[in-house]
């Protein structure tokens, strides 16, 4: 998958944290330095770790404690990769819950600080987060609550901790530029708000035949694609 995206033109890979192979308990310092080592190899950077655990596992207290681990390990993963890669990709995306269960928010803004790792929350509509959680955009999502991607972008305070490259039809998503995106009007908001890091082409829900056609985008608004393995 490392190989295909490197062949493809991308410049850097944003990695599922729970994938076999990549999760955090399965791969020790030997296997984190072999895997930063296979990245720089393929010629690809890091741009960070997705971490896509239910949201409501964050909101249920049975869950929450096995949902901050795997944040926890994820984190650690992350700010140890970006060593490894010479500081990139110091960030975990996640999905969090409309209204945490108590003290989830603490704790994950305290797992944040101590790795040096921004976690970047993708959902919407967003809630008022005020314990340190970075915005992520999905446009896919944005798209799918009613809003248009590139005028919450130009809401935001700052730019986005992450921004990512989905779209969305009335049956679901699609490659980007086929659905309801407007892709130059939301490369320019991202530009305005002076976001500078690579842009996530995120292939999720994508059938394999159409995730097969992603390609790197030149875009003023980063140095570089990152596709989603």
């Amino acid at each position: 998958m490392i190989a295909w995206v490197a062949l493809r033109g991308f410049r850097a890979v944003q990695l599922d944290a729970s994938l076999a192979g990549i999760r955090a308990r399965e791969l020790d310092r030997s296997g984190r330095r072999d895997l930063a080592a296979l990245l720089k190899r393929s010629g690809l950077g890091f741009s960070g770790l997705d971490l896509w655990i239910p949201p409501e596992h964050f909101a249920n207290a049975a869950h929450a404690d096995r949902a901050l681990a795997a944040v926890v390990g994820a984190c650690e993963l992350a700010a140890e990769l970006a060593v490894l890669m010479e500081g990139a990709g110091r960030l975990v995306a996640v999905d969090l819950a409309a209204v945490p269960a108590p003290g989830v928010l603490e704790s994950l803004a305290s797992i944040a600080q101590r790795d040096g790792i921004e976690i970047a929350d993708h959902r919407w509509p967003r809630a008022d987060r005020t314990f340190g959680i970075s915005v992520g955009i999905d446009p896919a999502a944005i798209i799918a609550s009613g809003a248009d991607p590139a005028l919450e972008v130009a809401r935001l305070a700052a730019a986005p901790a992450q921004a990512r490259l989905s779209d969305l039809t009335g049956t679901g998503r699609t490659i980007p530029g086929k659905g309801r995106l407007d892709l130059a009007g939301y490369e320019a908001a991202l530009f305005t708000r002076g976001y500078a890091r690579a842009i996530v082409v995120d292939p999720r829900g994508l059938p394999m035949h159409e995730a097969a056609k992603l390609q790197p985008r030149a875009a003023s608004t980063s140095s570089g694609m990152s596709a989603l393995l």
